[in-house]
Order: structure tokens, then C-alpha cells, then sequence
């Protein structure tokens, strides 16, 4: 039998990823929420509506990736 202990011990255990992965994950990340705010503005014309939505879904992406844990800058 195994022990549930000794396996959340192995799991907490794992190494960080290296900082080249973190720089990756970030760069990554900082381009995909850019390239999300970018988009939404052209398809708006760059008018006030657009540049509140392109806001808010830069923030609420924001958001999401540094709950997610895949965020690279901001991992700890």
C-alpha cells in the first residue's frame, strides 16, 4: 500500500522552475494580454468603448493569469 502522506510530500517537494521558464511564461504572457488589448482596439476604431473594453479585458486577464499560477514574472 502507498502512504498519502509520503505522496504529499513528493508533490510539495517538486523544484521551481528555472528563471529562463519564468521569463518565457511572462513574456508570454505580458504578449498575449498586449496583443488581446491591441486587437480589441482596431476592431473599435481606438473610440471610447474600446478603449474601456480593452481595458478591462486586460485587467481581468491579468488577473487570471496570476491566479492560474502560469504567469512566469509573477510566480513565486
Amino acid at each position: 500500500m502507498t502512504d498519502p502522506e509520503a505522496a504529499t510530500e513528493s508533490v510539495a517537494s517538486d523544484d521551481e522552475p528555472s528563471t529562463k521558464v519564468k521569463l518565457l511564461r511572462g513574456c508570454g504572457c505580458t504578449f498575449g494580454l498586449l496583443g488581446l488589448g491591441l486587437g480589441i482596439l482596431i476592431i473599435g476604431n481606438f473610440d471610447s468603448g474600446a478603449w474601456a473594453s480593452a481595458l478591462g479585458a486586460v485587467v481581468i486577464g491579468y488577473l487570471v493569469f496570476n491566479m492560474s499560477g502560469i504567469n512566469g514574472f509573477w510566480e513565486k
